[in-house]
């Protein structure tokens, strides 16, 4: 005689958790959420300022707000080739190309590609009619 299990799976969606790993971009920076916390109504987010790394608490309202309002963040190829050759030289040091024109200088080449990304990040946070970015989260330390 065989006998056979079956076993059924419940899905439980938190709507909060959906967040969790998701990216966003503010004033040229990527944030990162890495926890929200249902009971406090609070959202860790992280992200990379020069050598340092953030990790800053922000109502889960906030971090909503932002992914709505935002446009979809287009990653690719920001190590790429492409953008590689926006990156050139001169006797007064680096500069990255930009649609808004050529960007420096800066002392090294790794400061210039670190602003041309920073760059991307800004005007992919920016309000698309003035290209002026949004208020940072990193304001709410």
């Amino acid at each position: 005689m065989r006998v056979i299990y079956v076993i059924e799976w419940t899905l439980v969606i938190r709507p909060l958790h959906r967040y969790e790993g998701r990216l966003f971009a503010a004033e040229g920076y990527l944030f990162l959420v890495v926890h929200v916390d249902e009971a406090r109504g609070i959202a860790s987010v992280t992200c990379r300022m020069g050598e340092e790394t953030l990790v800053i608490d922000m109502p889960y309202a906030e971090v909503v707000k932002r992914f709505h309002q935002a446009p979809p963040l287009l990653l690719d190829n920001l190590h790429g080739p492409a953008a590689t050759k926006r990156i050139s030289s001169d006797a007064d040091g680096w500069y990255f190309q930009s649609r808004e024109g050529r960007m420096g200088s800066y002392r090294t080449r790794s400061e210039s590609e670190r602003e041309l990304i920073r760059h991307v990040l800004l005007m992919q946070s920016a309000d698309p009619g003035t290209r002026r970015g949004r208020n940072s989260c990193v304001t709410a330390l």
